[in-house]
């Protein structure tokens, strides 16, 4: 089975539909050629620019773990931290 290309037109969104499913309503096609467009077009950010952003060791924490390493910093270094 084809998988339609991500730039495919609404008439190759058309065929492919036809060939899989017979007869559609073209509104249906409209409806359904609006939803995958919105759906290819979610993008998903999972920290990694930001993650590749800071020092080596601190690249493997979670964002609790470099909160408390942070904190912990601070008061080493006499400051009281305040959670806002």
């Amino acid at each position: 089975m084809a998988v339609l290309p991500d730039g495919a037109t609404f008439e190759e969104f058309t065929q492919y539909v036809l060939e899989r499913r017979g007869q559609v309503p073209l509104q249906e096609l409209k409806e359904l050629y609006e939803r995958r467009l919105k759906l290819k077009s979610i993008s998903i950010a999972t920290g990694e620019t930001i993650r590749a952003m800071l020092p080596r060791e601190e690249q493997h924490l979670t964002m609790r773990e470099r909160e408390q390493k942070v904190l912990a910093e601070a008061r080493a270094a006499g400051h009281t931290p305040e959670r806002a």
